[in-house]
């Protein structure tokens, strides 16, 4: 791994120090092993059917399209990419269901974002959520709120299917009806909805806003990620930081530059944790994390 790369995301964790009263955990460090070939999607993943009132009866999404839309394969046990989203599992869940409140945003609530496109926020998510849903502890409901056109929700051939933006703006909706469930039963995924012509405005609103924190009120017992678009591309993560109680925060290792990531700190420092994920890295040595994958796995 470049030092360099790290050293930005050090110094991007002392800045979060120097400037707010946080502990150590909001400048967690993380790094995720760039897996080969994996394309670095925009996508969700949806949460079982835990729901109490009847869902949708579309068919749940399989495994085989969340490999395409880049989830990692889990079968390998602790292999190094599995055994870092089990360690940045932990720490969200230390602070999701906390005795104490971490401050005004629900604890719940999981926004992950990056300063550019392209970083792999998405895949972040989407494995982020199955690490959380094969804990089988909490489920996890994924929420698109990223509407570009390469979204996740796309890959998972959830096009013009009613999602979020359809609750904000037809209040006779119910949530419940429009989540779509996964081959994993503790994880479920939100659509973006029909009308991405109009999240500009609507992510604007306190009516989207409510329906947000509504969400992570509805589904207290549950982790609620939000799938964000990336915050020098868009207005929406400074808009939702306030409400949400973690960001996760990705950054592309020997490619976001320093500005950048102090830029979109800027804009989301609002929220009470924030998490730096060092993505992409390249692994020069077999003597890394997660290397005694095949001992824990063949017995």
């Amino acid at each position: 791994m470049s030092s360099q790369p790290l050293n930005l995301v050090e110094r991007a964790a002392e800045r979060l120090r120097q400037t707010r009263s946080l502990d150590t955990s909001a400048a967690h460090l993380l790094d995720i092993e760039k897996t080969g070939g994996v394309a670095v999607p925009d996508q969700p993943d949806p949460i079982a059917p835990v729901f109490d009132a009847p869902m949708r009866s579309t068919p749940a999404i399989d495994t085989a399209v969340l490999e395409r839309a880049g989830m990692i394969d889990w079968s390998k046990g602790r292999s190094r990419v599995s055994e870092e989203f089990r360690i940045i599992q932990s720490h969200i869940m230390r602070t999701a269901f906390a005795p104490e409140s971490t401050g005004q945003g629900l604890a719940n609530l999981v926004m992950v974002t990056s300063a550019r496109p392209g970083e792999g926020k998405s895949f972040a998510s989407l494995n982020l959520a199955l690490s959380i849903a094969r804990q089988r502890d909490h489920a996890v409901l994924l929420v698109d709120t990223d509407s570009k056109d390469e979204s996740f929700g796309r890959s998972l051939g959830l096009v013009d299917t009613p999602g979020l933006l359809d609750l904000a703006l037809d209040p006779r909706l119910n949530a419940d009806d429009l989540i779509t469930p996964t081959g994993f039963e503790k994880l479920s995924i939100l659509p973006i909805g029909t009308k991405p012509e109009a999240s500009a405005e609507l992510f604007a609103t306190r009516q989207m806003t409510r329906l947000i924190k509504d969400l992570a009120r509805r589904y207290a017992d549950r982790v609620v990620i939000l799938d964000a678009a990336p915050c020098l591309s868009s207005s929406d993560p400074s808009t939702l930081a306030p409400i949400v109680g973690q960001i996760v925060l990705v950054v592309e290792a020997e490619r976001t530059q320093r500005a950048e990531l102090e830029s979109a700190l800027d804009l989301i420092q609002s929220c009470p944790t924030i998490s730096l994920l060092l993505n992409k890295v390249q692994v020069t040595t077999s003597h890394t994390f997660g290397a005694y994958a095949s001992s824990y796995t063949s017995s």
